[in-house]
């Protein structure tokens, strides 16, 4: 009970950190100011966390494995993210619609570029896979036959596991690729973003999941009364959420083959909104 106390409290500090983030980007206009009053902030929050973890002692290797797996990195996340908006900021040419785009173009092409440096940890991550998750989110447990990272003797090894750094990195990327289209998207109509709360969405959890969403919307004749049919509905969704559905027959035929759980993603849904519903209420 007081281990899912405290992942709670670190959760709930989460959700509290990032609704101060997005207040302070509806309140300027100028990004610049924007990131380095998120950075203080964020190191504020992180601070906070380090010092809460190295006095808990984890009841368990799974919980241990939750915290450093998909607590953690969401902070670091952030602070990624804002330090890349200032130098993209700092850096970004002050005038010439073709500049600016070639600009973020460039740093496109290099956050996309940047998993090779860790492509097997990355496919394992976005796979969802958890097969070495006792070696990569727990402390002091490593293989020197696994690719190790290159700073494996020079980080506080008690706030770091192996790769919690990288998944902070892959949640942040994405991020920052999602904010660069959106300023290249306004470029191209004439004006450049203010912030990145205006980014466009993209879809960025399992494409199982979004297809078990789509089918449960559209049976329940959610979009045009059911008249649109379900191929144009995914369609409509690939658009929006720029995300390639073109085999999503095949996927409902494996969810409905499922021997169990079959509405997984639409239970989890269910499950976060109704423990956020409770947190809350405390």
């Amino acid at each position: 009970m007081v281990e899912k106390n405290f992942l709670k409290r670190v959760e709930k500090d989460y959700l509290r950190m990032e609704h101060s983030l997005l207040e302070m980007e509806q309140q300027q206009e100028d990004r610049l100011m924007i990131a380095e009053k998120c950075l203080i902030l964020i190191d504020e929050y992180i601070r906070k966390l380090k010092s809460q973890v190295l006095k808990h002692q984890f009841d368990s290797m799974a919980d241990e494995v939750c915290f450093f797996r998909n607590l953690k990195p969401k902070f670091i996340s952030k602070y990624l993210y804002y330090n890349q908006i200032l130098e993209i900021e700092s850096l970004k040419p002050k005038s010439g619609k073709k500049a600016i785009r070639k600009f973020y173009e460039n740093w496109i092409a290099k956050l996309n570029a940047d998993y090779l440096g860790y492509v097997e940890f990355y496919n394992y991550y976005k796979r969802e896979a958890t097969y070495l998750d006792q070696k990569y989110f727990v402390r002091n447990t490593y293989d020197l036959k696994m690719k190790l990272p290159d700073h494996l003797y020079s980080f506080d090894d008690g706030f770091t596991t192996f790769y919690d750094h990288q998944v902070a990195k892959i949640i942040s990327n994405d991020e920052l690729i999602n904010f660069l289209l959106a300023a290249v998207q306004k470029l191209e109509r004439g004006h450049v973003p203010k912030t990145g709360v205006e980014n466009r969405l993209k879809w960025t959890a399992p494409k199982v999941a979004l297809i078990e969403l789509i089918y449960a919307l559209h049976h329940n004749r959610c979009f045009n009364a059911g008249a649109l049919d379900l191929t144009g509905t995914a369609k409509v969704f690939e658009d929006l959420l720029e995300v390639d559905l073109q085999n999503f027959h095949k996927v409902i035929t494996e969810i409905k083959a499922r021997k169990s759980n079959r509405t997984k993603f639409l239970q989890q849904l269910q499950q976060n909104l109704e423990q956020l519903f409770m947190d809350t209420d405390l």
